[in-house]
């Protein structure tokens, strides 16, 4: 879990590497140019509204938090903010506080939401909130599945054309169990590529024909294996 201003990596469900950090106010422009990849259906189902801008009041105050009663994290690919979630304190040391995030369309399905429930949800433990609350539209599947396969005990409420959602933060088995599991198919999937590369370069292969580097190459071109092998000899 990120407890400082610096970057944390992060592996999606895809086995891709991103960074988590702490929001920060320089990180306007950012959250702008993320704003402005989103596609019409992202805005208006993370908003309930077209909200095709953010006015400058809105802005300041998302990338303003106290890290208390207020936080917010981002999730960066390479320099650019691809995702952002927060949550917010309902009143003066209240024990519940709202939850949402988002992500923008390239990098949805791909557990960000997830990975931002884990951090939010830790941070909002050590500072003393015990629930979180949500409102979904129910046209968003994707973030109802989020709140739904975490392993919480969530509680749902239909009202006025909103799914309003409710659960205690506090880990359980099942949380934890949810979490070991995504942790192992992620770690999986980050090593795939290695376990079966499309091409392969052999470092030390001898011209001679003779040592362990040669010997490398010919179990590579005589096992089967289809890709590009690229011998560096000495």
């Amino acid at each position: 879990m990120t407890t400082t201003d610096q970057p944390v990596d992060v592996l999606l469900s895809d086995g891709s590497t991103v960074q988590l950090r702490p929001i920060d106010p320089s990180d306007a422009p950012g959250i702008v140019a993320m704003h402005s990849r989103f596609s019409e259906r992202t805005r208006y189902l993370r908003y309930f509204s077209p909200y095709p801008r953010i006015p400058e009041r809105d802005l300041i105050r998302f990338v303003t938090v106290d890290h208390h009663d207020r936080e917010a994290f981002v999730v960066l690919a390479g320099d650019q903010i691809v995702a952002v979630g927060r949550y917010e304190r309902l009143g003066p040391q209240a024990p519940e506080a709202e939850v949402a995030f988002v992500a923008e369309d390239a990098y949805q399905g791909r557990g960000i939401g997830s990975v931002l429930m884990e951090h939010l949800a830790d941070a909002a433990r050590r500072n003393d909130i015990m629930s979180f609350v949500a409102e979904v539209l129910p046209a968003n599947g994707t973030m109802l599945r989020v709140f739904a396969d975490f392993g919480y005990q969530v509680q749902r409420e239909y009202a006025d054309g909103v799914v309003h959602l409710s659960f205690p933060i506090a880990p359980t088995e099942a949380t934890l169990e949810v979490q070991r599991g995504r942790e192992h198919r992620t770690e999986a999937r980050s090593i795939a590529r290695l376990l079966a590369p499309r091409g392969i370069v052999v470092y030390g292969a001898s011209a001679t024909g003779q040592g362990v580097g040669a010997a490398v190459l010919g179990h590579l071109r005589d096992g089967g294996f289809t890709g590009a092998v690229v011998p560096v000899h000495p």
